[in-house]
Protein backbone atom coordinates (compact mmCIF):
# COMPACT_ATOMS: atom_id res chain seq x y z
CA UNK A 1 0.00 0.00 0.00
CA UNK A 2 1.25 3.16 -0.21
CA UNK A 3 2.60 5.07 2.63
CA UNK A 4 0.55 7.96 4.35
CA UNK A 5 3.04 10.58 2.64
CA UNK A 6 2.73 9.58 -0.38
CA UNK A 7 -1.31 9.27 0.03
CA UNK A 8 -0.99 13.21 1.04
CA UNK A 9 1.40 14.10 -1.70
CA UNK A 10 -1.22 13.09 -3.95
CA UNK A 11 -4.42 14.71 -2.03
CA UNK A 12 -2.46 17.91 -2.20
CA UNK A 13 -3.02 20.87 -0.47
CA UNK A 14 -6.74 20.63 0.19
CA UNK A 15 -6.56 17.51 2.31
CA UNK A 16 -4.74 16.78 5.54
CA UNK A 17 -4.63 13.11 5.89
CA UNK A 18 -4.89 12.34 9.51
CA UNK A 19 -5.15 9.00 10.20
CA UNK A 20 -5.76 5.34 8.66
CA UNK A 21 -8.57 3.46 10.03
CA UNK A 22 -7.25 0.10 9.05
CA UNK A 23 -9.05 -2.18 6.09
CA UNK A 24 -11.78 -3.83 5.20
CA UNK A 25 -11.71 -7.03 2.31
CA UNK A 26 -11.58 -5.06 -0.51
CA UNK A 27 -9.21 -1.55 0.87
CA UNK A 28 -7.30 0.00 3.36
CA UNK A 29 -9.21 3.20 4.71
CA UNK A 30 -8.08 6.76 6.09
CA UNK A 31 -9.49 10.29 7.16
CA UNK A 32 -8.63 12.95 5.76
CA UNK A 33 -9.88 16.68 6.78
CA UNK A 34 -10.93 18.60 3.78
CA UNK A 35 -9.95 21.92 3.95
CA UNK A 36 -12.13 23.15 1.13
CA UNK A 37 -16.22 22.60 2.54
CA UNK A 38 -14.52 21.96 6.44
CA UNK A 39 -15.15 18.14 6.92
CA UNK A 40 -13.68 15.02 7.51
CA UNK A 41 -13.90 12.21 4.07
CA UNK A 42 -12.89 9.00 4.52
CA UNK A 43 -10.57 7.66 1.66
CA UNK A 44 -10.92 3.83 0.46
CA UNK A 45 -7.85 2.15 -1.50
CA UNK A 46 -7.87 -0.64 -3.66
CA UNK A 47 -5.88 -3.55 -2.15
CA UNK A 48 -2.45 -3.64 -4.40
CA UNK A 49 -3.49 -7.56 -4.77
CA UNK A 50 -7.11 -6.99 -5.81
CA UNK A 51 -5.83 -4.30 -8.20
CA UNK A 52 -4.18 -6.45 -10.44
CA UNK A 53 -6.10 -6.66 -14.25
CA UNK A 54 -8.43 -3.66 -12.69
CA UNK A 55 -9.17 -1.29 -15.44
CA UNK A 56 -8.95 2.31 -13.65
CA UNK A 57 -11.04 4.14 -16.13
CA UNK A 58 -13.86 1.50 -16.40
CA UNK A 59 -13.98 0.77 -12.11
CA UNK A 60 -14.40 5.06 -12.87
CA UNK A 61 -17.53 4.67 -15.04
CA UNK A 62 -19.17 1.58 -12.92
CA UNK A 63 -18.99 3.39 -9.95
CA UNK A 64 -20.89 6.69 -11.29
CA UNK A 65 -23.75 4.95 -10.84
CA UNK A 66 -22.96 4.61 -6.90
CA UNK A 67 -22.24 8.08 -6.62
CA UNK A 68 -25.53 9.15 -8.11
CA UNK A 69 -27.62 7.60 -5.13
CA UNK A 70 -28.99 10.00 -2.59
CA UNK A 71 -30.52 9.09 0.48
CA UNK A 72 -29.93 9.90 3.98
CA UNK A 73 -29.23 5.98 5.11
CA UNK A 74 -27.07 5.51 2.00
CA UNK A 75 -23.25 7.24 2.33
CA UNK A 76 -22.22 8.42 -1.21
CA UNK A 77 -19.60 8.51 -2.85
CA UNK A 78 -18.09 12.10 -3.40
CA UNK A 79 -15.25 11.13 -6.17
CA UNK A 80 -13.02 8.52 -7.67
CA UNK A 81 -9.51 8.62 -8.93
CA UNK A 82 -5.95 6.86 -8.99
CA UNK A 83 -2.98 6.55 -6.42
CA UNK A 84 -0.02 5.10 -7.76
CA UNK A 85 -2.03 2.63 -10.12
CA UNK A 86 -4.15 1.99 -7.48
CA UNK A 87 -8.26 2.84 -7.87
CA UNK A 88 -9.61 4.55 -4.64
CA UNK A 89 -12.66 7.20 -3.58
CA UNK A 90 -13.75 9.26 -1.35
CA UNK A 91 -16.84 8.94 0.97
CA UNK A 92 -18.12 11.72 3.89
CA UNK A 93 -16.81 10.51 6.95
CA UNK A 94 -19.42 8.85 9.36
CA UNK A 95 -18.63 9.55 12.97
CA UNK A 96 -20.05 6.89 15.29
CA UNK A 97 -19.25 3.17 15.05
CA UNK A 98 -19.68 0.51 12.55
CA UNK A 99 -21.55 -2.35 13.04
CA UNK A 100 -18.77 -4.98 13.33
CA UNK A 101 -18.07 -2.82 16.11
CA UNK A 102 -21.03 -2.95 18.13
CA UNK A 103 -21.22 -7.06 17.71
CA UNK A 104 -17.57 -6.90 19.51
CA UNK A 105 -19.20 -6.16 22.68
CA UNK A 106 -21.78 -8.90 21.91
CA UNK A 107 -25.44 -9.63 20.76
CA UNK A 108 -28.19 -7.01 20.01
CA UNK A 109 -31.82 -6.37 21.96
CA UNK A 110 -34.82 -7.45 20.01
CA UNK A 111 -35.46 -3.89 20.00
CA UNK A 112 -32.05 -2.74 18.48
CA UNK A 113 -31.65 -5.38 16.15
CA UNK A 114 -35.28 -4.26 14.40
CA UNK A 115 -34.08 -0.82 14.27
CA UNK A 116 -30.61 -1.59 12.19
CA UNK A 117 -32.42 -3.99 10.07
CA UNK A 118 -34.99 -1.16 9.06
CA UNK A 119 -32.51 1.44 8.09
CA UNK A 120 -30.57 -1.64 6.10
CA UNK A 121 -33.55 -2.64 4.11
CA UNK A 122 -34.82 1.19 3.50
CA UNK A 123 -31.87 1.90 1.90
CA UNK A 124 -31.11 -1.17 -0.11
CA UNK A 125 -34.94 -0.35 -1.40
CA UNK A 126 -33.71 2.85 -2.60
CA UNK A 127 -30.30 1.76 -4.15
CA UNK A 128 -32.81 -1.56 -5.98
CA UNK A 129 -35.19 1.03 -7.15
CA UNK A 130 -32.24 2.53 -9.08
CA UNK A 131 -31.18 -1.01 -10.38
CA UNK A 132 -28.49 -1.22 -8.12
CA UNK A 133 -27.23 -4.27 -6.13
CA UNK A 134 -25.00 -3.83 -3.20
CA UNK A 135 -23.54 -7.54 -3.59
CA UNK A 136 -21.26 -6.21 0.10
CA UNK A 137 -23.92 -6.14 3.12
CA UNK A 138 -21.81 -6.69 5.63
CA UNK A 139 -21.32 -5.25 9.73
CA UNK A 140 -18.51 -3.39 8.19
CA UNK A 141 -20.48 -1.32 5.78
CA UNK A 142 -23.19 -0.56 8.12
CA UNK A 143 -22.58 2.11 10.25
CA UNK A 144 -24.14 3.69 13.37
CA UNK A 145 -24.57 6.77 13.76
CA UNK A 146 -27.07 9.96 14.49
CA UNK A 147 -29.62 7.81 15.69
CA UNK A 148 -29.79 5.55 12.65
CA UNK A 149 -27.64 2.84 10.67
CA UNK A 150 -26.84 4.11 7.08
CA UNK A 151 -24.53 1.62 4.30
CA UNK A 152 -21.35 2.60 2.92
CA UNK A 153 -19.83 0.84 -0.45
CA UNK A 154 -23.07 0.65 -2.57
CA UNK A 155 -21.86 -0.69 -5.94
CA UNK A 156 -18.09 -0.97 -5.35
CA UNK A 157 -18.21 -4.38 -5.52
CA UNK A 158 -19.75 -4.63 -8.82
CA UNK A 159 -18.10 -1.85 -10.20
CA UNK A 160 -14.67 -3.50 -8.81
CA UNK A 161 -15.65 -7.21 -10.66
CA UNK A 162 -16.96 -5.40 -13.71
CA UNK A 163 -13.70 -3.62 -13.97
CA UNK A 164 -11.34 -6.22 -12.69
CA UNK A 165 -13.28 -8.86 -15.49
CA UNK A 166 -13.42 -6.52 -18.53
CA UNK A 167 -17.00 -5.53 -18.04
CA UNK A 168 -18.90 -9.32 -17.69
CA UNK A 169 -20.30 -8.43 -14.76
CA UNK A 170 -20.64 -12.15 -13.54
CA UNK A 171 -19.96 -13.29 -10.16
CA UNK A 172 -16.95 -14.69 -9.16
CA UNK A 173 -15.85 -15.39 -5.53
CA UNK A 174 -13.32 -13.67 -3.59
CA UNK A 175 -10.20 -14.67 -3.28
CA UNK A 176 -10.15 -16.72 -0.14
CA UNK A 177 -6.54 -18.21 0.03
CA UNK A 178 -5.65 -16.50 3.23
CA UNK A 179 -3.54 -12.74 2.28
CA UNK A 180 -1.94 -10.61 5.15
CA UNK A 181 -4.24 -8.03 6.23
CA UNK A 182 -7.17 -9.22 4.27
CA UNK A 183 -10.75 -9.55 5.80
CA UNK A 184 -12.00 -13.36 5.37
CA UNK A 185 -15.22 -12.57 6.74
CA UNK A 186 -17.49 -11.69 3.59
CA UNK A 187 -17.77 -15.12 2.52
CA UNK A 188 -19.40 -14.84 5.84
CA UNK A 189 -22.10 -13.15 3.85
CA UNK A 190 -22.48 -14.66 0.86
CA UNK A 191 -25.64 -15.90 -0.92
CA UNK A 192 -25.48 -19.62 -2.72
CA UNK A 193 -26.11 -18.19 -6.08
CA UNK A 194 -23.08 -15.76 -5.36
CA UNK A 195 -20.56 -18.18 -4.30
CA UNK A 196 -21.87 -20.63 -7.29
CA UNK A 197 -20.77 -17.30 -9.56
CA UNK A 198 -24.47 -17.38 -11.29
CA UNK A 199 -24.39 -14.61 -13.54
CA UNK A 200 -28.00 -13.90 -13.02
CA UNK A 201 -27.21 -13.18 -9.62
CA UNK A 202 -28.89 -9.97 -8.33
CA UNK A 203 -30.87 -8.78 -5.72
CA UNK A 204 -31.40 -11.09 -3.98
CA UNK A 205 -28.05 -11.44 -2.65
CA UNK A 206 -28.55 -8.29 -1.24
CA UNK A 207 -31.85 -10.15 0.90
CA UNK A 208 -29.92 -12.74 1.83
CA UNK A 209 -27.30 -10.45 3.39
CA UNK A 210 -29.49 -8.96 5.49
CA UNK A 211 -30.52 -12.44 6.68
CA UNK A 212 -26.90 -13.05 7.67
CA UNK A 213 -26.62 -10.05 8.99
CA UNK A 214 -30.04 -10.21 11.05
CA UNK A 215 -28.78 -13.59 12.44
CA UNK A 216 -25.24 -12.48 13.59
CA UNK A 217 -27.16 -9.74 15.72
CA UNK A 218 -29.67 -11.93 17.08
CA UNK A 219 -27.86 -15.05 18.17
CA UNK A 220 -23.61 -13.72 17.75
CA UNK A 221 -22.45 -14.66 15.06
CA UNK A 222 -23.10 -15.46 11.76
CA UNK A 223 -24.60 -18.65 10.60
CA UNK A 224 -21.62 -21.78 9.64
CA UNK A 225 -19.29 -19.63 12.01
CA UNK A 226 -15.98 -21.15 13.09
CA UNK A 227 -14.91 -22.61 9.83
CA UNK A 228 -12.82 -21.90 7.04
CA UNK A 229 -14.04 -19.27 4.75
CA UNK A 230 -14.10 -22.18 1.76
CA UNK A 231 -16.62 -24.38 4.43
CA UNK A 232 -18.86 -21.46 4.91
CA UNK A 233 -19.01 -21.03 1.12
CA UNK A 234 -19.77 -25.09 0.52
CA UNK A 235 -22.31 -24.47 3.72
CA UNK A 236 -24.30 -21.54 2.22
CA UNK A 237 -24.77 -23.39 -0.66
CA UNK A 238 -26.15 -26.73 0.77
CA UNK A 239 -26.70 -26.31 4.58
CA UNK A 240 -29.50 -24.99 6.51
CA UNK A 241 -28.40 -22.78 9.29
CA UNK A 242 -29.48 -23.82 12.70
CA UNK A 243 -32.66 -22.12 13.35
CA UNK A 244 -32.42 -18.78 14.79
CA UNK A 245 -34.86 -19.33 17.30
CA UNK A 246 -33.28 -22.42 18.71
CA UNK A 247 -29.95 -20.35 19.17
CA UNK A 248 -32.40 -17.14 20.80
CA UNK A 249 -35.72 -18.20 22.30
CA UNK A 250 -36.62 -15.04 23.26
CA UNK A 251 -36.82 -13.55 19.14
CA UNK A 252 -40.26 -13.09 18.39
CA UNK A 253 -41.66 -15.68 16.51
CA UNK A 254 -42.37 -13.83 13.34
CA UNK A 255 -39.29 -12.06 13.37
CA UNK A 256 -37.20 -15.71 13.99
CA UNK A 257 -39.31 -16.39 10.72
CA UNK A 258 -38.63 -13.50 8.87
CA UNK A 259 -34.76 -14.24 9.49
CA UNK A 260 -34.86 -17.21 8.07
CA UNK A 261 -37.18 -16.48 5.24
CA UNK A 262 -34.17 -14.09 4.27
CA UNK A 263 -31.61 -16.85 4.21
CA UNK A 264 -33.63 -19.00 1.86
CA UNK A 265 -31.66 -21.08 -0.37
CA UNK A 266 -33.91 -20.44 -3.35
CA UNK A 267 -33.73 -16.16 -4.08
CA UNK A 268 -37.72 -16.67 -5.28
CA UNK A 269 -38.46 -18.20 -1.68
CA UNK A 270 -36.90 -15.23 -0.19
CA UNK A 271 -38.88 -11.17 0.38
CA UNK A 272 -39.85 -10.48 -3.02
CA UNK A 273 -37.88 -7.68 -2.54
CA UNK A 274 -36.21 -5.01 -0.55
CA UNK A 275 -39.21 -3.15 -0.59
CA UNK A 276 -41.28 -6.07 1.31
CA UNK A 277 -38.63 -6.48 3.70
CA UNK A 278 -39.03 -2.45 5.43
CA UNK A 279 -42.75 -3.64 5.46
CA UNK A 280 -42.18 -7.11 7.11
CA UNK A 281 -40.29 -5.22 9.40
CA UNK A 282 -42.27 -2.40 9.93
CA UNK A 283 -45.26 -4.80 11.34
CA UNK A 284 -45.46 -4.54 15.20
CA UNK A 285 -45.05 -8.07 15.51
CA UNK A 286 -41.91 -8.21 14.73
CA UNK A 287 -40.80 -6.79 17.86
CA UNK A 288 -43.81 -7.35 20.26
CA UNK A 289 -43.82 -11.25 19.88
CA UNK A 290 -47.22 -11.40 18.99
CA UNK A 291 -48.28 -14.81 18.11
CA UNK A 292 -50.11 -13.35 14.88
CA UNK A 293 -48.94 -15.86 11.97
CA UNK A 294 -46.68 -14.19 8.92
CA UNK A 295 -48.40 -14.02 5.89
CA UNK A 296 -46.85 -15.99 3.32
CA UNK A 297 -45.21 -13.16 1.16
CA UNK A 298 -43.49 -12.30 4.92
CA UNK A 299 -45.31 -8.90 5.23
CA UNK A 300 -47.71 -9.38 7.99
CA UNK A 301 -49.27 -6.52 6.82
CA UNK A 302 -52.74 -5.18 5.50
CA UNK A 303 -54.92 -8.01 5.35
CA UNK A 304 -58.31 -7.42 6.20
CA UNK A 305 -57.49 -4.20 3.04
CA UNK A 306 -56.29 -7.25 0.89
CA UNK A 307 -58.85 -9.55 1.32
CA UNK A 308 -61.27 -6.34 1.13
CA UNK A 309 -59.70 -5.35 -2.31
CA UNK A 310 -59.14 -1.99 -0.71
CA UNK A 311 -55.81 -0.59 -1.63
CA UNK A 312 -52.92 -0.12 1.44
CA UNK A 313 -52.22 3.13 2.93
CA UNK A 314 -49.74 5.54 1.57
CA UNK A 315 -46.60 5.07 3.78
CA UNK A 316 -45.43 8.69 4.79
CA UNK A 317 -48.79 10.30 6.14
CA UNK A 318 -49.00 13.68 7.83
CA UNK A 319 -50.76 14.32 10.90
CA UNK A 320 -54.48 13.63 11.27
CA UNK A 321 -54.49 12.46 7.42
CA UNK A 322 -55.97 9.03 8.91
CA UNK A 323 -59.54 9.58 7.54
CA UNK A 324 -62.07 8.79 9.76
CA UNK A 325 -64.15 7.59 6.89
CA UNK A 326 -61.61 4.73 5.85
CA UNK A 327 -61.61 3.61 9.72
CA UNK A 328 -64.89 3.20 9.63
CA UNK A 329 -65.11 1.53 5.98
CA UNK A 330 -62.65 -0.85 7.50
CA UNK A 331 -65.03 -1.48 10.46
CA UNK A 332 -68.37 -2.03 8.35
CA UNK A 333 -65.93 -4.70 6.64
CA UNK A 334 -64.84 -6.09 10.05
CA UNK A 335 -68.64 -6.13 11.09
CA UNK A 336 -69.89 -7.85 7.83
CA UNK A 337 -67.36 -10.25 8.19
CA UNK A 338 -67.47 -11.66 11.73
CA UNK A 339 -71.27 -11.42 11.27
CA UNK A 340 -71.18 -13.72 8.71
CA UNK A 341 -68.34 -16.14 10.82
CA UNK A 342 -71.19 -16.15 13.40
CA UNK A 343 -74.09 -17.23 11.49
CA UNK A 344 -72.26 -19.59 9.67
CA UNK A 345 -70.98 -21.27 13.00
CA UNK A 346 -74.78 -21.13 14.32
CA UNK A 347 -75.68 -22.22 11.66
CA UNK A 348 -73.64 -25.36 12.35
CA UNK A 349 -74.78 -25.34 16.01
CA UNK A 350 -78.71 -25.70 14.92
CA UNK A 351 -77.88 -28.45 12.38
CA UNK A 352 -75.81 -30.33 15.19
CA UNK A 353 -78.86 -29.78 17.81
CA UNK A 354 -81.32 -30.90 14.89
CA UNK A 355 -80.18 -34.34 15.69
CA UNK A 356 -79.34 -34.80 19.01
CA UNK A 357 -83.08 -33.12 20.27
CA UNK A 358 -83.85 -35.78 22.65
CA UNK A 359 -80.62 -35.90 24.22
CA UNK A 360 -79.79 -34.47 27.91
CA UNK A 361 -77.18 -32.27 27.60
CA UNK A 362 -75.62 -30.62 30.71
CA UNK A 363 -76.65 -26.41 30.69
CA UNK A 364 -73.56 -25.01 29.19
CA UNK A 365 -71.45 -22.27 30.57
CA UNK A 366 -72.70 -19.02 28.84
CA UNK A 367 -69.50 -17.05 28.00
CA UNK A 368 -69.16 -13.31 28.83
CA UNK A 369 -69.63 -11.83 25.32
CA UNK A 370 -68.90 -8.34 26.00
CA UNK A 371 -66.98 -6.68 23.61
CA UNK A 372 -63.60 -6.80 25.05
CA UNK A 373 -60.04 -5.55 24.19
CA UNK A 374 -56.23 -4.93 25.61
CA UNK A 375 -54.33 -2.40 23.91
CA UNK A 376 -50.73 -3.84 24.52
CA UNK A 377 -47.73 -1.68 25.59
CA UNK A 378 -46.50 -0.22 22.35
CA UNK A 379 -42.76 -1.43 21.35
CA UNK A 380 -40.39 1.92 20.99
CA UNK A 381 -38.07 1.01 18.18
CA UNK A 382 -35.21 4.03 18.61
CA UNK A 383 -31.43 4.89 19.90
CA UNK A 384 -32.87 7.76 21.38
CA UNK A 385 -33.71 6.58 24.91
CA UNK A 386 -35.15 10.43 25.59
CA UNK A 387 -38.51 9.94 23.90
CA UNK A 388 -38.99 6.19 25.24
CA UNK A 389 -42.22 7.98 26.82
CA UNK A 390 -43.96 8.42 23.87
CA UNK A 391 -44.95 4.68 23.35
CA UNK A 392 -45.84 4.62 26.94
CA UNK A 393 -47.97 8.16 26.17
CA UNK A 394 -49.36 6.61 22.64
CA UNK A 395 -50.59 3.23 24.80
CA UNK A 396 -52.01 5.00 27.70
CA UNK A 397 -53.75 7.76 24.88
CA UNK A 398 -55.64 5.02 23.25
CA UNK A 399 -56.65 3.01 26.56
CA UNK A 400 -58.06 6.31 27.52
CA UNK A 401 -60.17 6.63 25.13
CA UNK A 402 -61.37 3.31 24.62
CA UNK A 403 -62.24 3.22 27.96
CA UNK A 404 -64.44 6.15 27.42
CA UNK A 405 -66.58 3.64 25.13
CA UNK A 406 -69.61 2.31 26.98
CA UNK A 407 -70.58 -1.46 26.28
CA UNK A 408 -66.38 -1.87 25.78
CA UNK A 409 -64.41 -3.54 28.32
CA UNK A 410 -61.21 -2.21 28.31
CA UNK A 411 -57.90 -4.52 30.00
CA UNK A 412 -56.16 -2.37 32.39
CA UNK A 413 -52.55 -1.39 31.91
CA UNK A 414 -50.80 -3.67 34.03
CA UNK A 415 -53.00 -6.66 32.93
CA UNK A 416 -52.42 -5.57 29.24
CA UNK A 417 -48.89 -5.54 30.35
CA UNK A 418 -48.98 -9.59 31.68
CA UNK A 419 -50.82 -10.86 28.49
CA UNK A 420 -48.08 -9.41 26.12
CA UNK A 421 -45.46 -11.27 27.96
CA UNK A 422 -47.43 -14.90 28.47
CA UNK A 423 -48.40 -13.97 24.33
CA UNK A 424 -44.72 -13.96 23.79
CA UNK A 425 -43.95 -16.52 25.20
CA UNK A 426 -46.32 -18.41 23.16
CA UNK A 427 -49.33 -18.54 25.70
CA UNK A 428 -52.59 -18.27 24.14
CA UNK A 429 -54.40 -20.73 26.10
CA UNK A 430 -55.92 -17.95 28.07
CA UNK A 431 -56.59 -14.56 26.16
CA UNK A 432 -59.35 -12.96 28.19
CA UNK A 433 -60.31 -10.26 25.03
CA UNK A 434 -61.31 -10.66 21.82
CA UNK A 435 -59.31 -8.24 20.29
CA UNK A 436 -55.88 -6.84 20.45
CA UNK A 437 -54.12 -3.41 19.51
CA UNK A 438 -50.74 -3.37 19.65
CA UNK A 439 -48.34 -1.31 17.90
CA UNK A 440 -44.73 0.47 17.26
CA UNK A 441 -43.11 3.78 17.93
CA UNK A 442 -40.08 4.81 15.84
CA UNK A 443 -38.54 8.02 16.58
CA UNK A 444 -35.57 9.04 14.11
CA UNK A 445 -34.65 12.98 15.27
CA UNK A 446 -37.69 14.87 14.67
CA UNK A 447 -39.86 12.58 12.99
CA UNK A 448 -42.20 10.18 15.02
CA UNK A 449 -43.52 6.59 12.76
CA UNK A 450 -46.46 5.49 13.99
CA UNK A 451 -47.55 1.65 13.13
CA UNK A 452 -50.56 0.28 14.76
CA UNK A 453 -52.63 -3.50 14.27
CA UNK A 454 -55.75 -4.37 15.05
CA UNK A 455 -55.86 -8.01 15.83
CA UNK A 456 -58.13 -11.09 15.99
CA UNK A 457 -57.07 -12.59 20.01
CA UNK A 458 -58.73 -15.68 18.66
CA UNK A 459 -57.50 -16.05 15.20
CA UNK A 460 -54.09 -14.13 15.59
CA UNK A 461 -55.54 -12.16 12.23
CA UNK A 462 -54.56 -8.68 11.96
CA UNK A 463 -57.75 -7.26 11.17
CA UNK A 464 -56.61 -3.79 10.30
CA UNK A 465 -52.89 -1.99 10.21
CA UNK A 466 -51.72 1.52 9.11
CA UNK A 467 -49.22 3.73 9.70
CA UNK A 468 -48.78 7.46 10.40
CA UNK A 469 -45.86 9.69 10.49
CA UNK A 470 -45.57 13.03 12.05
CA UNK A 471 -42.72 15.29 13.90
CA UNK A 472 -42.25 15.62 17.69
CA UNK A 473 -43.76 19.12 18.18
CA UNK A 474 -47.29 17.10 16.93
CA UNK A 475 -46.80 14.65 18.94
CA UNK A 476 -49.82 15.17 21.18
CA UNK A 477 -51.82 15.85 17.84
CA UNK A 478 -50.99 12.50 16.89
CA UNK A 479 -51.73 10.67 20.12
CA UNK A 480 -55.74 12.21 19.74
CA UNK A 481 -55.36 11.27 15.98
CA UNK A 482 -54.69 7.66 16.69
CA UNK A 483 -57.01 7.26 20.48
CA UNK A 484 -59.58 8.40 18.34
CA UNK A 485 -59.44 6.52 15.28
CA UNK A 486 -59.25 3.37 16.94
CA UNK A 487 -61.89 4.21 19.26
CA UNK A 488 -64.18 4.88 16.32
CA UNK A 489 -62.92 1.98 14.63
CA UNK A 490 -63.56 -0.21 17.19
CA UNK A 491 -67.08 0.71 17.69
CA UNK A 492 -67.89 -0.13 14.59
CA UNK A 493 -66.17 -3.48 14.57
CA UNK A 494 -68.13 -4.49 17.74
CA UNK A 495 -71.11 -2.69 16.64
CA UNK A 496 -71.30 -0.30 19.58
CA UNK A 497 -73.93 2.31 19.79
CA UNK A 498 -72.04 5.85 18.82
CA UNK A 499 -72.50 8.61 21.35
CA UNK A 500 -75.12 10.46 19.51
CA UNK A 501 -77.20 7.43 19.44
CA UNK A 502 -76.78 7.03 22.72
CA UNK A 503 -77.75 10.49 23.75
CA UNK A 504 -80.79 10.19 21.51
CA UNK A 505 -81.66 6.99 23.43
CA UNK A 506 -81.47 9.34 26.70
CA UNK A 507 -83.44 12.08 25.70
CA UNK A 508 -86.87 9.60 24.95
Amino acid sequence: MPAIADIQRHLGDDFTLERELGGGGMSRVYVAYDRRLERRVAIKVLRPELAAGVSLERFRREIKMAASLQHPLIVPVLDVGELDGLPYFLMPFVEGESLRTRLGRGRLSIIDTVRILRDVARALAVAHSRGVVHRDIKPDNVLLANDAAVVADFGVAKAFERARHGGSGEFTAPPTHTTEGMSLGTPAYMAPEQVAADPQASFPVDIYAVGVLAYEMLVGTPPFSGRSPQQVMAAHIAELPVPVAQLRPDTPPALAALVMQCLEKDPARRPVNAAALVDALEDPQVVSGSFTPVLDDGTGQYALRALSGAQPAAHNRGVGTWPRVAFAAVGAVVVASLAWYAGLRDGEAVAGGATNTNARTAPAAVPDTTPSVAVLPFAYLSADSSQRFTAAAITEAITSALSLERGLRVSSGAASEALQRRLAEGDTSRTPVQTLVEGVVEVQQNRVRLTVRLVDARTGFTLFADRLEGSRTDLFAMEDTVADAMRELLRGHFALASPDSAKARAAH
